[in-house]
């Protein structure tokens, strides 16, 4: 008996959710750190690189602890779809929609709380707050949506078969039709 082929829908909730949990969430760190390291050292009166800004923080007060942590937490979920799109073991597609369904939590819960937070004022406040907020939502939505996708597609049969490496056998025909006897 041959194995289950990956079905397209396996393929496509691992390729989503790695886009919206590895993919875009490791952007924002390199987008972090390199901003932080490029404004820390600028060259403005042409002598070469100086620290231009000491204590300061330039790109909106993301502590380090945060950035550490999301980058972490994506690449332990690249971990988890590399198994999941290997297929075994066969506990990974359990796994994998538990890591989909935290990650989207733990999104929900920081969108949450950055939208009914008191904004810093010595941050300072811009229009692009706005948009930022805005953009969160909508990726939040992406999320939720990505999240229903994986929960439903992961529990159909094709999926399970898949992950379990066989398919199951047909049930034995009854020898009469009559449920009376």
């Amino acid at each position: 008996m041959r194995r289950p082929g990956r079905p397209l829908g396996v393929s496509l909730a691992i390729v989503a959710s790695l886009f919206l949990f590895t993919l875009l969430p490791l952007l924002q760190v390199g987008m972090i750190l390199v901003l932080r390291q490029r404004f820390v050292n600028l060259d403005f009166a042409g002598e070469g690189e100086q620290p231009i800004f000491s204590g300061a923080d330039v790109v909106g007060g993301v502590p380090m602890g945060q950035i550490v942590f999301q980058g972490a937490l994506s690449l332990a979920f690249l971990v988890i779809a590399v198994l999941a799109w290997r297929g075994k073991p066969g506990r990974i597609r359990l796994i994998f929609v538990v890591g989909v369904v935290l990650l989207t939590a733990i999104r929900f819960v920081t969108v949450v709380i950055q939208r009914f937070s008191e904004q810093n004022l010595q941050l300072g406040i811009s229009s692009a707050d706005s948009i930022f907020q805005s953009l969160a939502l909508g990726q939040l939505a992406a999320e939720l949506l990505v999240t229903l996708y994986v929960m439903w597609y992961m529990n159909r049969g094709p999926a399970r078969a898949f992950y379990r490496g066989y398919y199951l056998a047909a049930p034995p025909e009854t020898a009469t039709s009559d449920p009376v006897g």
